[in-house]
């Protein structure tokens, strides 16, 4: 107990120094063992058994040891099975009290202005762990000390009535609890109790012990004996390369012992978790890159896990569950469709990634589950997947009684049922990895069952918010086989002992660590009261202590940090500088290679002059003026995208794209000039007819667009784009008022013509017929054009240029109608002056000096379609870009083409 002073009653535990060898007897006995955290739990667990398989033994009872608070919980589950407690309370897990205290905060007046609640809720249950822990009263004045502890204090105070009015105990109270049975005779006492890995006891703890050794308990607070350790500092110039040295090291101590234990702590575990395994993966597994050997078993094993959403399995479950949703995201979508974890998928890998592109390629944001089902029921198309129609089939059957709102237990019910129904986690065998996911998911709905005591009904996107939330906050760890090398948080490492111990990025800006008190309970009482994080002093003695712990728990030691990270220059740690220094090549071989190296090291070059493409022969090609666009900008893409099929998936966006906005445009004017027909009819309309012609137009554009895009194309959407619609086309029709006489002859008609031997299929937008019989082909453009990207050997946009080697009759001009609000006009090129307002004839362009004809322009366009057909058709693939890296901007196959390798070697030769 404390007085008001914080002096603590009751007898010291004090340290005692004992071999590893004396804890397994320990367990052997029977004896209960309380570790400082749960990875130390499990090592030590697992080292028992493989002594006890040393020592010949076949069987052994179980032994007892456990990670702190779960070993409070078992104490109190016997207490309550044996009826050792009379009336007990109902114990809240941390989930539940993480549900009442969100509960509290946002109803509460304190908590309206906060914006993220999920974070402060952390922090408040944190401080309400603390001072229990810390054995503070709650009804102190300091808590007054500034509105954060004080909303504190509200907070606190309701949940305690709350608790104490149902008749709930906090995990965080436990402790307390069973310190008082234990003082009143209440509980039976073990006769033993080990600790193992705890650097310092907090007062709670401190005082059930006594409680414990008053009760008759002997209670041992084990340190093991330091080893005669060797231990040297080094650098590296960043994190990476500290962690390739450190990989390179641990590889060489296996080598040379492959029974060796070693250990590797990473005091910024999260930030470096990924590059340190994949250093350790490089070094002792390079065969994980491999297809297929992702899953392969690794002789090292991280002690800090990952949120347990972040495993592919569980990801898959709740993306399967936002199937309830009226609506799927495509994001959700795409990923189920590719997810190895739903039935069928071994059957119809291809078909289903066929129909990821199909959806993809529909250009909205989200999918309903019917259009899902519909496509992946085509059979005649290539992205048939019955048994994926079949799953959906499954699932809406199974959720066809589906109710909105639904308690905690009924939505875990459900939510199983439907995941079953749909085939997840089946359909092949499942790696450890996978499996054990699994089994932590099923295990987090029974978790989200159990909230029912402390909630009511909810509805399904509160519940889907929860159980998400749930899988974020969860940090799993599967369980491997004994790892050889074990990878370490700074704080983890407690009570571990190694043969070779590396400890990495240990430099002046972690360690000591730096402050960070709790921001809802009053600073001055933090500091009083010695909490963690919250004193200068306090921190700096536990920094050195557990410094000393670790240079002592390994024959050899290394310590290790960056030089810098960005920006910021970093040195070792105060607490180490006193370590004799050591170069990090004389600890580090550095010939030794990373596999993937030897492998690029051993392949031999094969040099290739001229290597093109097979020629086209009967193979269609598809792509119409994209062909000769392709061919001129870059031969080698126009192969890739048109004969191999090297395209971009389309990537969707909110609300339409600019090629769904111009194709719009096109139906509206293409349906306007089905009905005017002539300039004639366009000048005898007047103007309320005219935007009665118009406004019907973009309602009927408008209607068989959103039968396409029927999530983009709402009614509120489409009421705003018939605005913009007939304002545009209204605007436009008013431009070409001015026009000399015309008639429109073609509407969107197909044209076939055959270019340097290759056959094509063109839409023209347009073909208007003068008066004297010449003819005009026009392209509606949404955009900014310029008809000087039509010239030359390469011309940037062959579009009009192609259309004029189609169109029969007299072509007398070529002309972008470029629909822009603001920005009306035709641009382009014709045979005579002032024949389309704003456009030059063709003599008075610098393209056409060296031309002495209109005729003589268009035969060079010809020439110049000539030979980008041929090109294409004889297989020409060169990578040669005709602007690098202009041409290259928006193109994505550069990791195919390497381009940028072969120009920076042109540039070192001089070529080009």
């Amino acid at each position: 107990m404390k007085d008001g002073k914080g002096e603590e009653k009751g007898q010291a535990i004090e340290q005692q120094t004992a071999s590893l060898t004396d804890v397994f007897d320990a367990m052997g006995r029977g004896v209960t063992v309380v570790s400082g955290n749960k990875r130390l739990a499990a090592v030590t667990l697992r080292a028992f058994e493989q002594v006890a398989l040393e020592r010949g033994l076949e069987a052994w009872p179980t032994p007892r040891i456990w990670h702190w608070p779960v070993w409070l919980n078992n104490v109190w589950e016997e207490a309550v099975i044996s009826g050792s407690v009379p009336t007990p309370a109902f114990l809240l897990t941390p989930q539940q009290e993480r549900r009442i205290w969100e509960d509290i905060v946002t109803e509460s007046l304190a908590g309206q202005p906060l914006q993220q609640v999920p974070g402060v809720v952390r922090g408040v249950q944190e401080a309400w762990q603390l001072i229990q822990s810390w054995h503070i009263s709650l009804t102190r004045d300091g808590f007054r000390y500034n509105r954060d502890s004080f909303a504190f204090f509200q907070w606190a105070s309701q949940f305690s009535t709350r608790c104490r009015e149902r008749g709930w105990l906090s995990s965080a109270c436990l402790a307390e609890r069973l310190q008082e049975y234990w003082q009143v005779g209440a509980l039976a006492a073990p006769d033993e109790l080990f600790l193992i890995g705890f650097d310092e006891l907090a007062p709670r703890q401190h005082l059930l012990l006594c409680a414990l050794v008053e009760a008759g308990c002997t209670v041992r607070w084990i340190r093991l004996a330091d080893k005669d350790a060797r231990a040297v500092r080094t650098v590296f110039p960043d994190a990476r390369r500290e962690a390739a040295g450190m990989a390179r090291w641990v590889h060489d101590r296996l080598e040379k012992n492959p029974m060796a234990r070693i250990g590797v702590i990473v005091p910024e575990f999260v930030t470096h978790r990924e590059f340190v395994a994949q250093a350790l993966d490089d070094m002792l597994v390079p065969q994980a890159i491999r297809p297929g050997h992702q899953s392969v078993e690794r002789p090292y094993n991280l002690s800090l896990g990952l949120p347990l959403s972040a495993y592919p399995i569980v990801r898959t479950a709740l993306m399967l569950l936002g199937l309830l949703n009226k609506a799927v995201s495509l994001e959700a979508a795409s990923h189920l469709l590719r997810s190895p974890f739903i039935f069928g998928w071994q059957e119809e890998t291809g078909p289903r990634a066929l129909l990821d592109v199909q959806i993809r390629e529909a250009g909205e944001l989200e999918v309903s589950l019917g259009t899902l089902r519909y496509r992946a029921s085509q059979a005649d198309r290539p992205w048939y997947c019955p048994l994926f129609a079949e799953n959906l089939g499954r699932w809406v059957q199974a959720m066809s009684d589906f109710r909105d709102t639904a308690r905690p237990g009924q939505w875990s019910e459900r939510f199983a049922e439907g995941l079953e129904a749909i085939g997840w986690a089946k359909g092949r065998p499942l790696s450890s990895e996978e499996y054990q996911s699994a089994q932590a998911w099923r295990e987090l709905l029974v978790s989200f069952a159990t909230l029912e005591p402390v909630t009511g009904a909810m509805r399904l996107s509160a519940a889907l918010a929860q159980l998400s939330a749930m899988a974020r906050e969860r940090l799993f760890q599967p369980q491997t086989e004994v790892a050889t090398v074990q990878v370490l948080e700074l704080y983890q490492a407690s009570w571990f002992q190694f043969d070779h111990l590396w400890i990495m990025g240990l430099h002046d800006g972690v360690w000591p660590p730096a402050l960070h008190p709790n921001p809802f309970i009053p600073l001055p009482m933090q500091r009083a009261d010695r909490l963690p994080r919250a004193s200068e002093a306090h921190e700096l003695q536990a920094a050195r202590t557990v410094t000393q712990r670790l240079l002592a728990c390994a024959n050899e030691v290394v310590v290790s940090c960056a030089q810098q990270s960005g920006d910021e220059i970093l040195r070792s740690s105060p607490l180490v500088v006193h370590l004799p220094a050591s170069d990090s090549k004389a600890l580090v071989k550095p010939d030794r290679l990373l596999w993937r190296d030897m492998v690029h090291e051993g392949a031999e070059l094969t040099m290739l002059e001229n290597d093109p493409a097979p020629a086209l022969g009967d193979e269609q090609a598809r792509g119409g003026s994209t062909v000769f666009k392709l061919q001129a900008a870059c031969p080698f893409r126009a192969f890739a995208e048109l004969r191999l099929g090297a395209r971009p998936i389309r990537q969707a966006e909110i609300g339409p794209d600019a090629m769904v906005r111009g194709s719009l445009m096109h139906r509206v004017l293409e349906k306007v000039w089905s009905v005017l027909d002539s300039s004639e009819r366009l000048a005898a309309t007047n103007v309320k007819q005219l935007q009665i012609l118009v406004g019907e137009q973009v309602a009927d554009a408008l209607a068989e667009m959103s039968r396409r895009y029927p999530r983009t194309f709402t009614k509120r959407f489409c009421k705003m784009e018939a605005e913009r619609l007939r304002a545009q086309a209204l605007e436009w029709l008013e431009r070409e008022k001015h026009r000399e006489p015309f008639q429109v002859i073609e509407r969107e008609a197909s044209h076939e013509v055959t270019v340097g031997g290759l056959g094509v299929r063109l839409r023209i937008d347009r073909i208007d017929e003068l008066k004297d019989g010449r003819r005009v082909v026009i392209d509606y453009k949404t955009g900014h054009v310029s008809a000087s990207q039509w010239f030359g050997d390469r011309p940037d946009e062959p579009q009009l240029p192609l259309y004029s080697l189609a169109v029969s009759g007299n072509v007398a001009g070529l002309l972008f109608a470029q629909v822009r609000s603001g920005a009306m006009a035709f641009k382009g090129v014709v045979e005579d002056e002032d024949m389309i307002g704003g456009v030059r004839a063709w003599n008075r362009l610098q393209q056409t000096r060296d031309s002495e004809s209109w005729f003589e322009v268009l035969y060079s366009w010809r020439i110049a379609m000539e030979a980008l057909g041929e090109a294409f058709c004889e297989g020409e693939a060169a990578v040669d870009p005709k602007q690098y890296p202009h041409t290259c901007r928006y193109c994505e196959l550069g990791p195919l083409c390497r381009v940028d390798e072969s120009m920076a070697k042109q540039a070192e030769s001089g070529v080009g």
